[in-house]
């Protein structure tokens, strides 16, 4: 049975710095990853929501989600895929459009896949940034999710 490891990727540096762990580790228990890039969706001001069209709305939103998904597909496979065939690392790419909060939707694609590892970036904060980041991903994540976790800073 191969092992799998989902590696949540922005396109940061520091998700790049991420993807060079799950490399080793890929390598080290000849395992898949599972690389996955979440489309954010910004809330609404609720004056928007009242005074527009809502299916306007919904369809401009769908279609800015359809754009960065295929800006992160293209970059993916521009950036990404070579640094992985090159070594012959077994991986998926999977793009997220789903409204859920970024830290869910890393839980529940976990749970879902049977993830062994998770590998996630995280920048290193100040400690007036460390209050003000309560929320972060990592730290969300971290705090409740079922298999080992590796924060790459």
């Amino acid at each position: 049975m191969t092992s799998k490891i989902l590696l949540p990727h922005d396109g940061t540096d520091i998700s790049d710095k991420a993807l060079e762990k799950s490399k080793e580790f890929a390598k080290a228990f000849n395992a898949e990853i599972y690389i996955l890039h979440i489309v954010e969706h910004s809330p609404l001001p609720p004056s928007l929501i009242l005074d527009h069209d809502r299916q306007w709305i919904a369809e401009s939103r769908r279609n800015i989600a359809q754009k960065l998904k295929e800006g992160w597909i293209k970059m993916a496979k521009e950036k990404i895929n070579p640094r992985l065939e090159k070594e012959n690392i077994k991986f998926n790419l999977i793009v997220s459009t789903d409204e859920l909060p970024i830290s869910e939707q890393i839980l529940k694609f976990a749970t879902e896949n049977n993830i062994d590892l998770i590998i996630i970036g995280s920048h290193r904060l100040s400690e007036i940034s460390k209050i003000k980041a309560l929320g972060s991903v990592s730290r969300k994540v971290a705090e409740t999710v079922d298999c080992p976790i590796m924060i790459i800073h």
